[in-house]
């Protein structure tokens, strides 16, 4: 009825506003975004009149849904064309072959079934556990929403429709439509309230409950737990005496393998900067010497030059035979084996195709002898064969290396691209070092390469030695995943701020500059940046409304003076400056704060980029709530209702309440705004598309390959927040306007489909967090029950409803505890993992591999006779036994020593016996057989407890003698006495416990799947640890990761450090043969790796990439730390 009532409601609406049409002067459209929104409702707020007609919705709606609709068949005309763009995670070869994901059917909509049944687990087994996350997120809110309505909206909206406010159009929907003389009505919200949002406590309780056990069945895989980011942990804040690794070894035991103490390196890292920036100017100029160089031989090959003839392959060079004799010269040649005497060729005037174009016979015999002798296998002019036993023969085959001199001295006038173009036209450049005068480019380069890698090769020697100034950060390796994690969570030094402990934390995502910093730095950084995050949230609001001011340019002409012209420009302008131009500067405005944000976490000294993003989410979540809901929704409410309240003072109370729930209207238009022209945008991906367009005419053969493997990368930090706030704003406007719901609902399920296939296909997973940013999200979803709660506290008291507002407090105040209880119970489950689940791992791999070693487990081999026996290893960094004396709360032997104590200051302990007695009632024995006292006789043997005036623990000197065993007795009495009078009538509650006892406390039986209910109300059963282990079963199972001893070594060593970050330069290969001449004079001169393979110049000038998917100079595939 409620459904009918609202139907006939729009539609007599609709009718009422296209019989009327739209007048631009009464338009109530705003233009004012927040995070690529736009505004239709905030300038109606500004004049007072708030009431968001059907007009301002269908002119939102209309031009977003024909442009939602262009981008779709755009989408659907260029999927096919460029998979690219719209598919590369189906077979780039920079993924593994377990990362793509299948690909999709060809044709236009027959792929749109399979992409539907293809579940989130791929994302989490082909992309990231974050992807997956992030979008069991958004159907996390898809379903809040959904629930929403199903409990508010046939309630509140036949109770707003009749509420007697008076109000028309969608204003009528929402709680400001409820007369004031009716507070007894909003008990009904009150109930809803309880209902509603105890319902998202508990979604958010037990998906918390669900990521625990995700999370820990995902990173104890051994796909994750056998890396060594999973075994390694960063201390920051290391203190100067303990930066040893002796030390560091004796505070964490044998359990350490590997220890990184980095060191300063600004000047290394200056010199490889340097190194790096002349390489690829080298590699540039290189490029840009053989494309002219081929250029004019073509010019030459063009104009049919007698003496030349186009080859066919890349490696070979004919000459045409020539029907003219040779020249006195020229037979010389032959007979001294090909030699140039030194000085014949300086006689004679440089050669070029330039000059021979002419066609005199003279310079053809001149093209006929460089030619001749470029081909000789010995042609050089700085050696003499005159001791050759029989003269070389003539024939058109290259030199022994392949290019066309061999061993020419490496200068300008012996390389074969001088043969084409003169000395002038080789690349040059005015380096500042020497005062801008113009340098050979090649020339300098390739010296000062030369110079620069002894130096560089010395700073790393003395880096390893550890030579340098330790920084106060340590990098330790432990043989386990379950030995890195204790580490991880033990207190590891006795002052504040020392040795804090960071793990997960891959190679390449480490801030360097932020290991730096000391404990004191680290506090004074952390106070100032939040200071001027609080403040930028605060002032920030400064630009937005200023720019917002814009939208209401009626205003504006009518009360400043040298705007008045504005009014007198044409609709369509006046409609463009205040819709469009607001929105795309405050959605400019917006996106800057993400970048802001993760200057601010390196500077605060964030360690890694998986950490700044946290970071990110944090400040910007909070940059959301308040930039794009409370600024909006208190200025729409105050500003609509301001000149009324002027006039009269005493009406503040009820014109807030009925002002404050209008400023949802702004918020359909938002929903609308992301649900279908944002979704659309990211579907499309016009950057993409335009970047692969421009790839297509790339000629930087180092550019084409990086495009080609570079994905998309998603930075997490930035778009949680966006959707966070969408469920923030959802909830809070639930009760106030349930159309928001409806609207959040389908915006938040379009995003959602257009996320699933853009994790699928298009993003990239370099940037991991494991999952962190999952429960963040969910218990930043609580602000939004927060804001709600006053928002109707507020309301109730403007309204003098008490009863109501007695209730909301109460909600609040359970809120408050939930709130608590989920950080306290599930706190310490979010960060880190479990031991008990690491030996479950442990048996889980022993039952696939019984040769395998067991984690964390010394000495649990099969090949051990006693399975039930722990015996420990030793260590292969067993330091020298050291005879101390220990006290007994710290004797390894005994049951109450640290396990963390190293073994080198006491004897190993004996073998521990895990076999169960067959008696459990069983006294434990000394060395020689005789049986200890029992508890009883070693703790109750004492006469002194039973004397009356006794005062020892457990004791109370006033205490009244048996009255515990009366009041006993008197208690045991009472239960009889109720058992059985109440037994002969609980056979009729049979029934009832039959269905709750499932209900209440079921039992997983894989062989009948559970309903969804038992499966959404009990997670600790149906969401288990041993049952989502069985999502990550298509992970590959390495057992460990081969990491060579210089890839180990160097991993967690600045990039500065690392040999295998040296450039390596990839140059075109050409007919001519320059590049192969060039790559042999770059390396014997700079001593830098130089290859033409892969890459050649064709006859068009254009460079071309043999294969863009094979491992080159350019990409090769990346360690798996």
């Amino acid at each position: 009825m409620a459904v009918l009532t609202l139907i006939t409601h729009l539609t007599e609406g609709v009718k009422s506003e296209f019989k009327r049409g739209l007048d631009p002067n009464n338009d109530p459209r705003v233009g004012s975004s927040r995070e690529n929104s736009t505004s239709s409702t905030l300038s109606a707020a500004a004049t007072g009149s708030n009431s968001s007609s059907f007009s301002s919705l269908y002119s939102t709606l209309i031009p977003v849904g024909v442009y939602a609709a262009v981008c779709l068949i755009l989408f659907l005309i260029l999927r096919k064309k460029y998979p690219r763009v719209y598919a590369p995670r189906t077979f780039l070869s920079s993924l593994d072959v377990h990362e793509r994901s299948v690909e999709l059917p060809n044709g236009w909509v027959n792929w749109v079934k399979p992409f539907f049944k293809t579940p989130d687990t791929a994302v989490l087994n082909q992309s990231s556990l974050d992807g997956y996350l992030f979008l069991r997120f958004l159907k996390i809110m898809c379903v809040i929403c959904l629930v929403g309505c199903f409990i508010v909206f046939p309630v509140l909206i036949p109770l707003h429709l009749h509420g007697g406010g008076g109000n028309s159009q969608l204003d009528s929907l929402n709680f400001g439509n409820i007369s004031n003389g009716r507070p007894n009505v909003l008990y009904v919200h009150a109930l809803l309230a309880w209902v509603f949002f105890g319902f998202i406590m508990y979604t958010v309780s037990r998906e918390c409950v669900f990521y625990i056990n995700l999370r820990q069945a995902y990173l104890l895989h051994p796909y994750y737990a056998n890396r060594l980011s999973s075994r390694t942990v960063l201390f920051t804040c290391v203190p100067q005496q303990n930066l040893e690794e002796r030390k560091l070894r004796k505070v964490f035991g044998d359990a350490v393998k590997h220890v990184w103490i980095p060191r300063e390196s600004s000047e290394l890292e200056d010199l490889v900067d340097e190194r790096n920036q002349t390489a690829f100017r080298l590699e540039r100029a290189e490029t840009r010497l053989i494309k002219l160089a081929n250029q004019e031989r073509n010019r030459a090959l063009k104009h049919g030059h007698p003496d030349i003839e186009a080859s066919v392959g890349m490696n070979s060079v004919k000459e045409v035979h020539r029907k003219s004799t040779e020249s006195t010269r020229l037979e010389k040649v032959e007979e001294d084996n090909g030699v140039v005497p030194e000085g014949a060729l300086a006689r004679d005037p440089p050669m070029s195709p330039t000059n021979t174009l002419i066609g005199s016979s003279n310079a053809s015999k001149k093209e006929a002898r460089v030619t001749e002798i470029a081909m000789s296998p010995t042609g050089s002019r700085a050696t003499s064969s005159e001791d050759s036993a029989s003269p070389a023969t003539p024939g058109p085959k290259w030199g022994d290396h392949g290019y066309g001199m061999m061993g020419p001295p490496p200068d300008v006038s012996g390389s074969v691209a001088s043969q084409w173009i003169p000395h002038s036209w080789r690349p040059t450049h005015r380096p500042l070092s020497n005062y801008g005068r113009s340098v050979d480019t090649i020339k300098w380069t390739r010296n000062r390469l030369k110079e620069l890698a002894p130096q560089i090769s010395k700073l790393r020697r003395n880096h390893r030695q550890g030579k340098g100034k330790p920084l106060p950060a340590a990098f330790i390796e432990f043989d386990t995943q379950v030995n890195a994690q204790s580490a991880y969570q033990t207190l590891s030094h006795h002052r504040a701020f020392h040795m804090k402990p960071h793990i997960y934390i891959r190679p390449h995502e480490i801030i360097w500059d932020s290991l730096r910093m000391r404990w004191w730095e680290r506090i004074v950084r952390g106070f100032a940046i939040q200071a001027f995050v609080a403040a930028t949230v605060i002032f920030w609001s400064i630009p937005c409304a200023l720019i917002g001011a814009v939208s209401n340019i009626t205003f504006l002409t009518e009360k400043i003076f040298f705007l008045a012209w504005l009014k007198h420009l044409p609709a369509p302008i006046l409609g463009l400056i205040t819709g469009l131009l607001p929105a795309v500067a405050l959605t400019f405005l917006m996106s800057l704060v993400p970048y802001i944000l993760r200057a601010c976490a390196r500077q605060a000294g964030i360690p890694s980029h998986s950490m700044i993003e946290l970071y990110t989410q944090s400040g910007y979540f909070v940059f959301q709530v308040v930039q794009v809901f409370l600024v909006t929704t208190i200025t729409s409410a105050a500003s609509a209702a301001f000149e009324k309240i002027l006039e009269n003072p005493t009406s503040v109370r009820s014109l807030l309440s009925q002002n404050l729930p209008k400023a949802s209207n702004f918020y359909v238009s938002y929903f609308i705004l992301q649900g279908l022209a944002m979704s659309a945008s990211r579907l499309l991906q016009i950057g993409s598309l335009i970047r692969h367009l421009i790839w297509q005419n790339e000629q930087n053969q180092r550019a084409m390959i990086n495009k080609w493997h570079r994905i998309k990368i998603v930075h997490w930090g930035a778009i949680y927040p966006v959707f966070t706030n969408m469920g923030v704003i959802a909830i809070t406007y639930s009760l106030l306007a349930p159309l928001t719901v409806v609207f959040a609902l389908i915006g938040l399920y379009l995003i959602y489909l257009v996320s699933k296939y853009n994790l699928l296909y298009t993003y990239s997973s370099e940037i991991s967090t494991r999952g962190l940013l999952y429960p963040h999200a969910l218990k930043q979803l609580l602000t939004g029950l927060y804001l709600a709660e006053i928002c109707l506290i507020g309301l109730f008291g403007l309204r003098s409803a008490f009863g109501p507002l007695v209730l909301m407090f109460g909600l609040t105040i359970f809120t408050a505890l939930v709130h608590i209880s989920i950080n306290e119970a599930l706190g310490p489950l979010l960060w880190n993992l479990p031991r008990t689940l690491a030996v479950e791992e442990l048996y889980r791999g022993l039952a696939v591999n019984s040769d395998l070693q067991a984690p964390g487990i010394p000495g649990s081999n099969s090949n051990n006779n006693n399975s039930n026996s722990i015996v420990p290893t030793e260590s292969p960094h067993q330091l020298p036994t050291a005879n101390l004396t220990l006290p007994p709360n710290l004797d390894p032997n005994n049951g109450n020593s640290n396990s963390f104590l190293p073994t080198e200051f006491s004897d190993p302990p004996p073998a521990v016996d895990l076999t169960l007695s067959p008696n459990p009632n069983y006294a434990a024995e000394d060395g020689d057989g005789n049986e200890h006292d029992s508890d009883d006789e070693r703790f109750h043997d004492s006469d002194d407890e039973h004397e009356p005036n006794s005062t020892s623990r457990g004791a109370h000197p006033k205490k009244v003698e048996g009255l515990p065993m009366l009041s006993k007795l008197t208690f045991n009495f009472l239960k009889a006495s109720i058992l059985t009078q109440i037994t002969p009538y609980l056979h009729h509650l049979e029934p009832v416990t039959r269905i709750l006892t499932p209900l209440v406390s079921p039992v997983y039986d894989p062989t009948s799947p559970p309903n969804f209910i038992l499966k959404f109300l009990h997670p600790e059963v149906f969401a288990d640890y041993h049952i989502l282990r069985s999502l990550t079963a298509p992970l590959p199972t390495p057992s460990q990761y081969n990491y060579t001893k210089k890839q180990h070594e160097d991993a967690y060593y600045p990039p500065c450090v690392n040999r295998s970050r040296d450039p390596k330069l990839w140059i075109p290969k050409d007919a001519a043969g320059v590049s192969r001449q060039e790559c042999a004079h770059t390396k014997k001169i700079a001593g830098i790796d130089i290859t033409d393979e892969g890459v050649e110049l064709n006859e068009k000038q254009r460079i071309i990439v043999d294969n863009v998917q094979a491992e080159n100079n350019i990409w090769w595939r990346e360690t798996r730390y």
